[in-house]
């Protein structure tokens, strides 16, 4: 349920489930060359099932914004903050869809399938390491980028919270922690 200060529940699930998928990601995306050898396929299954999962609700996530109106902002929001906000929401959503968009091409070509568990799909390419290795740096590229970003953009929620007091992070918390 929504309301004129805060995003509804569908908003709020999908972004922190988001965000905590990402974290997930990133974190074994970071590091997989930790792991001993003979997990690395499983772990690279689990990055790649993580990354389409956020691909998924990402996508879902802004037919939502799409369809579903955000709060407006308190009017204590300047109108810088306002198109800077703008500006780094619309990168997140570019990067939160682009990255897993990247990653699969990036496992296909490096002649790797997806394990779903009841099912698999293989690789319909060769091992193609012209292809995989610059594709791999835009992704990982790509990924500190969103990193840096989704930091970004909690800190300034952060701020708006404890140095504003103007209830911006307040919107997208659920409702048992307005």
């Amino acid at each position: 349920m929504s309301g004129p200060d805060h995003y509804g529940t569908v908003a709020v699930i999908l972004h922190w489930a988001i965000a905590l998928l990402i974290v997930i990601a990133f974190g074994l995306g970071l590091t997989i060359d930790a792991f001993p050898e003979s997990w690395t396929g499983a772990v690279v299954n689990v990055h790649v099932l993580v990354g389409l999962s956020v691909l998924v609700l990402s996508i879902v996530r802004l037919a939502w914004r799409l369809t579903h109106r955000p709060p407006p902002l308190p009017d204590t929001v300047g109108a810088l903050s306002r198109g800077a906000a703008a500006v780094i929401h619309v990168l997140l959503y570019v990067l939160m869809i682009l990255i897993p968009a990247i990653g699969i091409p990036t496992l296909l070509f490096r002649g790797r399938g997806i394990d779903f568990g009841l099912f698999q799909t293989g690789s319909p390419f060769a091992r193609t390491p012209e292809i995989f290795r610059p594709l791999t740096e835009v992704h990982e590229l790509a990924s500190y980028a969103l990193i840096a970003l989704a930091a970004g953009h909690a800190l300034a929620a952060l701020y708006h919270q404890f140095a504003d007091r103007d209830g911006v992070l307040r919107r997208m918390l659920p409702p048992a922690h307005r």
